[in-house]
Protein backbone atom coordinates (compact mmCIF):
# COMPACT_ATOMS: atom_id res chain seq x y z
CA UNK A 1 0.00 0.00 0.00
CA UNK A 2 2.92 2.48 1.16
CA UNK A 3 4.90 1.19 -1.95
CA UNK A 4 1.52 2.18 -4.29
CA UNK A 5 1.51 5.78 -2.81
CA UNK A 6 5.20 6.33 -3.40
CA UNK A 7 4.63 5.20 -6.92
CA UNK A 8 1.95 7.50 -7.11
CA UNK A 9 3.89 10.69 -5.73
CA UNK A 10 6.81 9.60 -8.77
CA UNK A 11 4.58 9.33 -11.22
CA UNK A 12 4.67 11.82 -14.72
CA UNK A 13 2.09 14.17 -14.02
CA UNK A 14 -1.03 13.75 -16.68
CA UNK A 15 -0.15 16.49 -19.34
CA UNK A 16 -2.84 19.34 -18.73
CA UNK A 17 -5.20 19.50 -21.98
CA UNK A 18 -7.01 22.50 -21.17
CA UNK A 19 -7.02 24.73 -24.19
CA UNK A 20 -5.36 27.95 -23.66
CA UNK A 21 -6.09 31.36 -25.71
CA UNK A 22 -3.27 32.72 -27.53
CA UNK A 23 -2.14 36.38 -25.31
CA UNK A 24 -2.19 38.62 -27.88
CA UNK A 25 -1.04 40.81 -25.54
CA UNK A 26 1.80 39.59 -24.57
CA UNK A 27 2.57 38.98 -28.06
CA UNK A 28 2.61 42.58 -28.90
CA UNK A 29 4.41 44.09 -25.76
CA UNK A 30 7.01 41.67 -26.77
CA UNK A 31 7.35 42.66 -30.48
CA UNK A 32 7.61 46.04 -29.41
CA UNK A 33 10.33 45.31 -27.18
CA UNK A 34 12.36 43.83 -30.18
CA UNK A 35 11.36 46.37 -32.38
CA UNK A 36 11.50 49.81 -29.69
CA UNK A 37 8.58 50.43 -30.44
CA UNK A 38 5.92 51.65 -27.84
CA UNK A 39 2.06 51.27 -28.41
CA UNK A 40 1.24 53.20 -25.66
CA UNK A 41 -2.31 54.65 -24.89
CA UNK A 42 -0.66 58.06 -25.16
CA UNK A 43 0.55 57.73 -28.41
CA UNK A 44 -2.55 55.64 -29.99
CA UNK A 45 -4.41 59.24 -28.64
CA UNK A 46 -1.90 61.54 -30.58
CA UNK A 47 -2.44 59.48 -33.45
CA UNK A 48 -6.19 60.03 -33.77
CA UNK A 49 -5.75 63.57 -33.30
CA UNK A 50 -3.32 63.51 -36.11
CA UNK A 51 -5.91 61.79 -38.48
CA UNK A 52 -8.69 63.69 -37.25
CA UNK A 53 -6.72 67.20 -37.35
CA UNK A 54 -5.76 65.54 -41.20
CA UNK A 55 -9.43 65.25 -41.91
CA UNK A 56 -10.58 68.80 -41.20
CA UNK A 57 -8.06 70.61 -42.31
CA UNK A 58 -8.53 68.54 -45.85
CA UNK A 59 -12.42 68.00 -45.41
CA UNK A 60 -13.36 69.85 -48.54
CA UNK A 61 -10.69 68.46 -50.70
CA UNK A 62 -11.12 65.08 -49.75
CA UNK A 63 -14.96 65.71 -50.51
CA UNK A 64 -14.30 67.12 -53.89
CA UNK A 65 -11.80 64.18 -54.77
CA UNK A 66 -14.54 61.25 -53.76
CA UNK A 67 -16.97 63.23 -55.95
CA UNK A 68 -14.27 63.27 -59.08
CA UNK A 69 -13.75 59.70 -58.48
CA UNK A 70 -17.27 58.80 -58.45
CA UNK A 71 -18.67 60.95 -61.72
CA UNK A 72 -15.34 60.80 -63.86
CA UNK A 73 -14.69 57.41 -65.15
CA UNK A 74 -11.47 58.82 -66.59
CA UNK A 75 -10.24 58.91 -63.05
CA UNK A 76 -12.05 56.33 -61.19
CA UNK A 77 -8.86 54.35 -60.38
CA UNK A 78 -8.76 57.35 -57.54
CA UNK A 79 -10.37 54.83 -55.13
CA UNK A 80 -7.17 52.15 -55.66
CA UNK A 81 -4.70 54.40 -55.40
CA UNK A 82 -4.47 55.00 -50.99
CA UNK A 83 -5.11 50.80 -50.84
CA UNK A 84 -1.80 50.88 -53.40
CA UNK A 85 -0.06 52.73 -51.18
CA UNK A 86 -1.21 50.86 -48.04
CA UNK A 87 0.08 47.87 -49.96
CA UNK A 88 3.63 49.47 -50.31
CA UNK A 89 3.57 50.30 -46.06
CA UNK A 90 2.67 46.43 -45.82
CA UNK A 91 5.25 44.93 -47.50
CA UNK A 92 7.61 46.73 -46.34
CA UNK A 93 6.16 46.03 -42.51
CA UNK A 94 8.98 44.68 -41.37
CA UNK A 95 11.50 46.65 -41.66
CA UNK A 96 9.20 49.40 -40.20
CA UNK A 97 9.17 47.95 -37.08
CA UNK A 98 12.44 46.60 -36.63
CA UNK A 99 13.46 50.49 -36.88
CA UNK A 100 13.52 52.51 -34.39
CA UNK A 101 11.91 55.98 -34.76
CA UNK A 102 14.33 59.20 -34.81
CA UNK A 103 11.80 62.23 -34.85
CA UNK A 104 13.22 64.94 -36.77
CA UNK A 105 12.53 68.96 -36.64
CA UNK A 106 12.97 69.47 -40.35
CA UNK A 107 9.85 67.44 -40.68
CA UNK A 108 8.09 69.86 -38.34
CA UNK A 109 8.88 72.80 -40.23
CA UNK A 110 7.68 70.75 -43.62
CA UNK A 111 4.78 70.44 -41.53
CA UNK A 112 4.44 73.89 -40.75
CA UNK A 113 5.13 74.79 -44.08
CA UNK A 114 2.57 72.74 -46.25
CA UNK A 115 -0.28 73.36 -43.23
CA UNK A 116 0.28 77.49 -44.02
CA UNK A 117 0.14 76.72 -47.22
CA UNK A 118 -3.33 75.00 -46.91
CA UNK A 119 -4.63 77.72 -45.16
CA UNK A 120 -3.31 80.18 -47.96
CA UNK A 121 -4.57 78.06 -50.77
CA UNK A 122 -8.30 77.70 -49.36
CA UNK A 123 -8.53 81.34 -48.60
CA UNK A 124 -7.93 82.04 -52.68
CA UNK A 125 -9.47 78.95 -53.54
CA UNK A 126 -6.29 77.17 -55.23
CA UNK A 127 -8.20 73.56 -54.75
CA UNK A 128 -5.37 71.92 -57.14
CA UNK A 129 -2.27 73.42 -55.10
CA UNK A 130 -4.52 72.64 -51.81
CA UNK A 131 -4.56 68.84 -53.02
CA UNK A 132 -0.86 68.93 -53.59
CA UNK A 133 -0.97 70.30 -50.11
CA UNK A 134 -2.35 66.80 -48.49
CA UNK A 135 0.42 64.63 -49.91
CA UNK A 136 3.70 67.72 -48.65
CA UNK A 137 1.77 67.54 -44.91
CA UNK A 138 2.04 63.86 -44.81
CA UNK A 139 5.83 63.97 -45.65
CA UNK A 140 6.08 66.37 -43.05
CA UNK A 141 4.07 64.28 -40.29
CA UNK A 142 6.44 61.21 -41.47
CA UNK A 143 9.32 63.34 -40.96
CA UNK A 144 8.77 64.68 -37.14
CA UNK A 145 7.31 61.85 -35.53
CA UNK A 146 9.31 58.74 -37.01
CA UNK A 147 12.56 59.99 -38.80
CA UNK A 148 14.79 60.08 -42.13
CA UNK A 149 14.98 55.96 -42.12
CA UNK A 150 11.59 55.75 -41.76
CA UNK A 151 11.41 58.47 -44.70
CA UNK A 152 13.36 56.21 -47.13
CA UNK A 153 10.70 53.69 -46.81
CA UNK A 154 7.57 55.29 -46.47
CA UNK A 155 8.58 58.55 -48.60
CA UNK A 156 7.28 56.49 -52.41
CA UNK A 157 4.00 55.28 -50.57
CA UNK A 158 3.51 58.76 -49.33
CA UNK A 159 4.61 60.35 -53.34
CA UNK A 160 2.25 57.58 -54.64
CA UNK A 161 -0.46 59.01 -53.59
CA UNK A 162 0.21 61.91 -56.39
CA UNK A 163 -1.54 59.82 -58.69
CA UNK A 164 -5.26 60.17 -57.03
CA UNK A 165 -5.15 63.83 -57.65
CA UNK A 166 -6.75 64.44 -61.32
CA UNK A 167 -4.35 67.01 -63.42
CA UNK A 168 -4.91 70.13 -63.88
CA UNK A 169 -7.51 70.76 -67.00
CA UNK A 170 -4.70 72.28 -69.19
CA UNK A 171 -2.34 69.87 -68.64
CA UNK A 172 -5.27 67.05 -69.02
CA UNK A 173 -6.00 68.45 -72.79
CA UNK A 174 -2.28 68.58 -73.47
CA UNK A 175 -1.83 65.25 -72.39
CA UNK A 176 -5.04 63.29 -73.71
CA UNK A 177 -4.83 65.26 -77.61
CA UNK A 178 -2.01 63.45 -78.64
CA UNK A 179 -3.14 60.61 -76.91
CA UNK A 180 -6.56 60.55 -79.00
CA UNK A 181 -4.76 61.10 -82.10
CA UNK A 182 -1.95 58.34 -81.84
CA UNK A 183 -4.66 55.57 -80.63
CA UNK A 184 -7.06 56.98 -83.61
CA UNK A 185 -4.16 56.16 -85.70
CA UNK A 186 -2.83 53.20 -84.64
CA UNK A 187 -6.57 51.74 -84.45
CA UNK A 188 -7.06 52.77 -88.08
CA UNK A 189 -4.23 50.65 -89.15
CA UNK A 190 -5.40 47.67 -87.02
CA UNK A 191 -8.89 48.23 -88.89
CA UNK A 192 -7.11 47.78 -92.12
CA UNK A 193 -5.53 44.24 -91.16
CA UNK A 194 -8.52 43.30 -89.61
CA UNK A 195 -10.17 43.58 -93.32
CA UNK A 196 -12.22 47.05 -92.57
CA UNK A 197 -11.49 49.63 -95.12
CA UNK A 198 -10.59 52.84 -92.72
CA UNK A 199 -9.34 56.31 -92.35
CA UNK A 200 -8.35 58.77 -90.13
CA UNK A 201 -9.41 62.83 -90.04
CA UNK A 202 -7.42 64.21 -86.92
CA UNK A 203 -9.52 61.78 -83.85
CA UNK A 204 -12.49 60.84 -85.69
CA UNK A 205 -11.97 57.26 -87.94
CA UNK A 206 -14.25 56.54 -91.20
CA UNK A 207 -15.08 53.02 -91.77
CA UNK A 208 -16.51 51.45 -95.13
CA UNK A 209 -20.13 49.76 -94.24
CA UNK A 210 -20.80 48.50 -97.48
CA UNK A 211 -21.48 50.97 -100.16
CA UNK A 212 -21.45 53.69 -97.15
CA UNK A 213 -19.11 55.49 -94.96
CA UNK A 214 -19.61 55.54 -91.26
CA UNK A 215 -17.87 57.10 -88.15
CA UNK A 216 -16.65 57.02 -85.04
CA UNK A 217 -14.65 59.61 -82.90
CA UNK A 218 -12.17 59.35 -80.63
CA UNK A 219 -12.97 61.16 -77.27
CA UNK A 220 -11.27 62.25 -74.59
CA UNK A 221 -12.36 59.71 -72.46
CA UNK A 222 -11.10 56.77 -75.39
CA UNK A 223 -7.59 58.78 -74.67
CA UNK A 224 -6.10 55.97 -72.83
CA UNK A 225 -5.22 58.56 -70.21
CA UNK A 226 -7.02 56.54 -67.51
CA UNK A 227 -4.96 53.13 -68.65
CA UNK A 228 -1.96 54.97 -68.79
CA UNK A 229 -2.25 56.03 -65.16
CA UNK A 230 -3.13 52.58 -64.12
CA UNK A 231 -0.36 50.87 -65.96
CA UNK A 232 2.18 53.40 -64.59
CA UNK A 233 0.61 53.16 -61.16
CA UNK A 234 1.21 49.14 -61.08
CA UNK A 235 4.51 48.88 -62.90
CA UNK A 236 5.82 51.07 -59.96
CA UNK A 237 4.43 48.71 -57.91
CA UNK A 238 5.52 46.43 -59.29
CA UNK A 239 9.04 47.51 -59.16
CA UNK A 240 8.91 48.27 -55.63
CA UNK A 241 7.88 44.60 -54.44
CA UNK A 242 10.31 42.84 -56.11
CA UNK A 243 13.77 43.15 -55.78
CA UNK A 244 14.64 44.34 -58.85
CA UNK A 245 17.82 46.50 -59.61
CA UNK A 246 16.90 50.23 -60.04
CA UNK A 247 17.36 50.40 -63.93
CA UNK A 248 15.04 47.48 -64.30
CA UNK A 249 12.24 49.18 -61.99
CA UNK A 250 12.66 52.55 -64.27
CA UNK A 251 12.28 50.54 -67.44
CA UNK A 252 9.36 49.06 -66.28
CA UNK A 253 7.58 52.42 -65.33
CA UNK A 254 9.11 54.04 -68.23
CA UNK A 255 7.12 50.69 -70.29
CA UNK A 256 4.09 51.76 -69.30
CA UNK A 257 3.37 54.43 -72.05
CA UNK A 258 3.62 52.01 -74.91
CA UNK A 259 1.50 49.23 -72.55
CA UNK A 260 -1.58 51.80 -72.27
CA UNK A 261 -0.79 53.16 -75.86
CA UNK A 262 -1.49 49.98 -77.88
CA UNK A 263 -3.61 48.49 -75.41
CA UNK A 264 -6.25 51.37 -76.01
CA UNK A 265 -5.64 51.18 -79.37
CA UNK A 266 -6.70 47.79 -79.75
CA UNK A 267 -9.96 49.13 -77.87
CA UNK A 268 -10.27 51.38 -80.51
CA UNK A 269 -9.81 48.76 -83.41
CA UNK A 270 -12.50 46.52 -81.81
CA UNK A 271 -14.81 49.06 -81.08
CA UNK A 272 -15.08 49.83 -84.45
CA UNK A 273 -14.63 46.20 -85.81
CA UNK A 274 -17.88 45.56 -83.42
CA UNK A 275 -19.69 49.18 -84.89
CA UNK A 276 -19.26 47.35 -88.52
CA UNK A 277 -20.04 43.92 -87.67
CA UNK A 278 -22.97 43.94 -85.08
CA UNK A 279 -24.35 48.08 -84.79
CA UNK A 280 -23.44 51.18 -83.71
CA UNK A 281 -25.03 50.63 -80.29
CA UNK A 282 -21.68 47.94 -79.49
CA UNK A 283 -19.61 50.85 -79.89
CA UNK A 284 -20.68 52.73 -77.16
CA UNK A 285 -22.20 52.56 -73.80
CA UNK A 286 -21.93 49.67 -71.15
CA UNK A 287 -20.88 47.39 -74.01
CA UNK A 288 -17.76 49.98 -74.77
CA UNK A 289 -16.95 50.11 -71.53
CA UNK A 290 -16.61 46.63 -70.83
CA UNK A 291 -14.46 46.20 -73.69
CA UNK A 292 -12.01 48.91 -71.44
CA UNK A 293 -12.11 46.45 -68.84
CA UNK A 294 -11.68 43.06 -71.22
CA UNK A 295 -8.24 45.16 -72.54
CA UNK A 296 -6.48 44.67 -69.09
CA UNK A 297 -6.11 41.23 -69.58
CA UNK A 298 -3.42 41.86 -72.96
CA UNK A 299 -2.24 44.88 -71.00
CA UNK A 300 -1.23 42.53 -68.19
CA UNK A 301 0.13 40.09 -70.36
CA UNK A 302 2.35 42.54 -71.99
CA UNK A 303 3.74 44.06 -68.89
CA UNK A 304 4.11 40.55 -67.64
CA UNK A 305 6.02 39.96 -70.82
CA UNK A 306 7.94 43.52 -70.48
CA UNK A 307 9.38 41.59 -66.94
CA UNK A 308 10.41 38.67 -68.20
CA UNK A 309 12.54 40.02 -71.17
CA UNK A 310 13.98 42.61 -68.74
CA UNK A 311 14.95 39.33 -66.94
CA UNK A 312 16.61 37.26 -69.64
CA UNK A 313 18.21 40.96 -70.62
CA UNK A 314 19.45 41.30 -67.21
CA UNK A 315 20.13 38.04 -67.02
CA UNK A 316 22.77 37.97 -69.76
CA UNK A 317 24.08 41.12 -69.69
CA UNK A 318 25.06 41.41 -66.08
CA UNK A 319 26.99 38.94 -64.10
CA UNK A 320 27.97 38.59 -60.67
CA UNK A 321 30.98 37.47 -58.95
CA UNK A 322 31.04 34.57 -57.19
CA UNK A 323 33.10 31.43 -55.64
CA UNK A 324 36.16 32.00 -52.88
CA UNK A 325 38.04 35.37 -52.97
CA UNK A 326 41.17 33.58 -54.35
CA UNK A 327 39.97 30.99 -56.46
CA UNK A 328 40.90 33.14 -59.60
CA UNK A 329 44.15 33.62 -60.77
CA UNK A 330 45.57 37.01 -59.70
CA UNK A 331 44.60 40.06 -61.73
CA UNK A 332 41.99 38.25 -63.54
CA UNK A 333 37.94 39.13 -63.16
CA UNK A 334 36.05 35.89 -62.66
CA UNK A 335 32.01 36.14 -63.26
CA UNK A 336 29.79 33.38 -63.47
CA UNK A 337 26.22 33.68 -64.62
CA UNK A 338 23.53 33.45 -61.73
Amino acid sequence: MSNLAHGDQNSTPSPDITPRRFDYVAALKGRQAATGIRLSNSLLVGGAILVLGYYLLFRIQITELISVWSKNPNFSDGFLIPLIALVFVFVRRDKLFNTAPKPSWIGLAILCISVFGQVIFSIYGQLQFSELSMIAVILGLLLWTLGWEHMRILWLPAIYLIFMIPPPGTLYVKITGPLQVLSAAIGVSMLNLFGIHAVRTATQINMQVGTNWQSINVAQACSGIRLLTTFFALAILLGYITDRPMWQKITLAVCALPVAIVSNSLRVALSGVMFVTLGPEWARGSTHASLGLLMLIPAGLMQIGIAKLIDIVGHNLFVSESGPPNSAAPGSTRTVTQ
